[in-house]
């Protein structure tokens, strides 16, 4: 009797924290595509909620864009684009750290390199929850060659 208790409390928790990492897969998810329209709007206030203060971006531009700037000066809000759009292919849930890899199409405008141009890219976003909420921690893309 009691072997079948421990076994039937692992099932269990297995399945209890099964349905917690795609509860979090959801939400992070929802998350990255709230971040897309607000970088679209440039809605500076929607970014501020989203990111970390201490956000550090290693961009397709070959930059690293350190903590310290705020929302509203940060490059990438000072780029236009005609179309953006990205493709979460994979969500990886270590406790209060997640994961987001997958792949972004953008279409520059104004006087920008490639302006005009659809521009393939990898991106991996690192996200912690922080008293309660998600925040954007870290992020990497990189242009992928035609």
């Amino acid at each position: 009797m009691k072997r079948f208790i421990i076994i039937l409390l692992i099932v269990f928790f297995a399945n209890h924290s099964g349905a917690r990492s795609q509860n979090i897969e959801a939400e992070i998810r929802q998350l990255e595509q709230m971040e897309v329209q607000a970088i679209l709007k440039k809605d500076t206030a929607m970014l501020t909620k989203l990111w970390d203060k201490n956000y550090v971006v290693n961009s397709p531009d070959n930059v690293i864009v350190l903590p310290g700037k705020t929302a509203v000066d940060r490059p990438v809000l000072k780029r236009s684009r005609i179309f953006f759009s990205r493709e979460v292919e994979r969500i990886i849930v270590r406790g209060n750290t997640v994961f987001s890899m997958g792949n972004e199409t953008v279409v520059p405008e104004g006087d920008q390199t490639q302006s005009g141009q659809t521009v393939k890219r990898r991106y991996t976003n690192i996200w912690m929850k922080q008293e309660g909420q998600w925040k954007l921690v870290a992020r990497h893309a990189n242009i992928i060659c035609q």
